[in-house]
């Protein structure tokens, strides 16, 4: 299922939680990990303007190496020191590398470069990442929080085309082993329907989304699956039924929503999840 694994580490926030979380998934899957540490080019920057108005270019560039070979040192004296240790006696095939650059620039390139199908990555939203990465790429992307428990919460919803997330939700489910709830949820303030494609509909009646979804909810519940449907906001029904079932993992579509309160547009719906949310989200992209 998850084959070939990347784990981007930002200079500005590591956390040893994605490197057990890889090895976890790596160990049932037989993966294999590829570990980069990203030295952000926002601090580099940062420090040529803080030292722009009394030091010389020769100045700034000596001091830039400096951060750089400190970064480098942070590298390999902690964290791929913590993989090592981690990855011992596990035949788990691992690669390392630093690169110079902006953490979802980085990420694309590497895509572009290896045939990954699986992110797992941290989340810290007083650091400078902007991490536009959950906007910008098709593969899946788990968020890791250390959780506990062995179950999963997978979010259905009439904003997504509802295709990805019952197929990965049941095979991680076994896989794992870990108790599966499915929750369907009709966005009442944003009233589409978005097809197989992520295309969105015209505005639709309340009473259509909810037959949509009570269709679905049935075709799983012929499957097997423990499936609940529920109308509110999308953000806030999922914190929610989160909270009530307490999931290591919540599991998140390509949730096409544009509009929030009073019909004012909405941005950045996976940031917002990932913020608020304190177990590991996988956004099946």
């Amino acid at each position: 299922m998850f084959k070939n694994i990347l784990i981007p580490v930002s200079s500005e926030f590591y956390s040893k939680d994605v490197l057990h979380r890889g090895v976890f998934l790596a160990e049932k899957f037989k993966s294999s990990i590829t570990l980069i540490y990203i030295i952000e080019e926002k601090t580099l920057d940062q420090t040529e303007r803080l030292s722009d108005t009394y030091r010389t270019s020769y100045e700034m560039e000596e001091t830039k190496n400096e951060i750089i070979k400190k970064q480098k040192l942070a590298a390999y004296s902690i964290i791929f020191d913590d993989a090592e240790y981690i990855l011992k006696n596990k035949k788990i095939p691992f690669g390392e590398k630093i690169i110079e650059g902006e953490f979802s620039s980085v990420i694309k390139r590497e895509l572009m470069k290896n045939d990954y199908d699986l992110i797992i990555m941290s989340y810290e939203k007083k650091c400078l990442l902007k991490y536009r990465v959950l906007e910008d790429v098709d593969v899946p992307i788990w968020v890791e929080a250390k959780g506990k428990g062995k179950s999963i919460l997978a979010v259905c919803s009439n904003l997504a085309p509802n295709k990805k997330v019952p197929e990965i939700s049941l095979k991680l489910s076994k896989a794992l082993g870990w108790n599966l709830h499915m929750l369907y949820i009709v966005d009442v303030e944003d009233s589409v329907q978005v097809d197989e494609n992520g295309i969105r509909s015209d505005k639709k009646p309340e009473r259509d989304l909810v037959i949509t979804g009570q269709n679905f909810v049935q075709e799983m519940k012929n499957k097997g699956v423990n499936i609940e449907l529920v109308k509110g906001n999308l953000e806030k029904e999922t914190a929610k039924s989160a909270e009530k079932i307490n999931p290591n993992l919540v599991i998140v579509g390509r949730e096409q929503k544009k509009k929030g309160v009073l019909g004012l547009p909405t941005k950045n719906v996976k940031r917002k999840i990932a913020e608020t949310c304190p177990y590991s989200v996988l956004f099946v992209n």
